[in-house]
């Protein structure tokens, strides 16, 4: 076949000016994430958008289950001020008694920081007497270690437990120390409950006598399968109701069976998220009825924090 060419002496082709099409959806799309990204990490890093995810998906998100406390800062001056301003959400679960369920008390960076601050002093767990000694015990299996309350992380998140009380503890009246709990593999914590039955005696010389009038129990590690906080006595909406309870908490509070009967509610480990609920009434008496249980971890490792307020009588 014969090579078609050009003679030379005639001019070349000149190129047709083109008008550009608009923008395609896809293309509008690239540049909304782009300029969108920045902030989705950072929410996603604060827990302001696991709260509103189901637990399987939170425990994907969460950096504790990533990210190695070693990379964690406890005393940064961005987490001290960030934790001053930060914000949640609540949910009554129970009225009477009463119990409530806060949507990322914690953040995950804070989470992860409180983890680090306690590493170092794990050691097993023990229960407090009536009579102030100190027991081990088989039912409870997990290890605890303080957290320095003098620590500004640390000072923030009793601050931020006192403001949630309200009203109902006075300035006066102090917190215990903040405790965590590390659950390893079929560790577990069996029904307990966290007031004691006699007011405890201050060992400072005052004749003064406390308890816990509540309690909160903050999920900061949750790379595990089980180990539920169960409640075996509070129950959740009214028996019309009773199916909606998991949709209505979004799985993170789920009805409890026990030998194929109901028996009351299990709140899931979700990182950054707390449970507080009222030991003791008006009168100084506990509450039977929030007596609870940490459930064996299936697998993996459940990190939680107990915060104590303390009440005199």
């Amino acid at each position: 076949m014969a090579k078609l060419s050009q003679n030379k002496d005639e001019p070349a082709p000149r190129a047709r000016a083109t008008k550009r099409s608009p923008m395609s959806s896809t293309e509008y799309v690239g540049l909304a994430v782009f300029f969108l990204l920045p902030f989705v990490l950072q929410a996603l890093w604060s827990g302001t958008i696991q709260q509103w995810l189901s637990p399987n998906l939170q425990s994907h998100l969460s950096p504790g289950s990533k990210t190695s406390t070693d990379t964690v800062d406890p005393s940064s001056p961005a987490l001290l001020k960030a934790c001053e301003s930060h914000t949640y959400s609540t949910e009554i679960v129970s009225l009477d008694p009463l119990v409530i369920y806060i949507n990322n008390f914690t953040t995950l960076l804070e989470a992860e920081a409180l983890v680090k601050l306690g590493t170092p002093n794990f050691t097993d767990s023990y229960i407090a007497r009536a009579n102030g000694q100190n027991q081990k015990v088989t039912g409870r299996t997990s290890q605890s270690a303080p957290l320095d309350d003098d620590h500004p992380l640390v000072a923030c998140i009793i601050s931020r437990a006192r403001r949630f009380m309200g009203s109902s503890l006075l300035p006066s009246e102090p917190f215990s120390l903040p405790q965590l709990v590390r659950y390893y593999s079929s560790q577990r914590y069996d029904l307990h409950t966290d007031f004691w039955p006699s007011h405890q005696l201050m060992k400072d010389g005052s004749g003064r006598r406390y308890n816990r009038p509540a309690s909160f129990f903050v999920f900061l590690r949750a790379n595990c399968t089980g180990g539920g906080t169960w409640f075996p006595e509070v129950k959740v909406l009214d028996q019309d109701r009773g199916e909606e309870i998991e949709s209505v908490f979004k799985g993170k509070v789920s009805r409890a069976t026990e030998r194929g009967k109901e028996k009351g509610i299990v709140f899931e480990p979700v990182v950054g998220s707390a449970v507080y609920w009222v030991n003791i009434d008006g009168r100084g008496v506990g509450d039977r009825r929030l007596i609870h249980a940490g459930l064996a971890v299936g697998e993996g490792e459940k990190i939680g924090m107990n915060i104590w307020p303390r009440k005199f009588y």
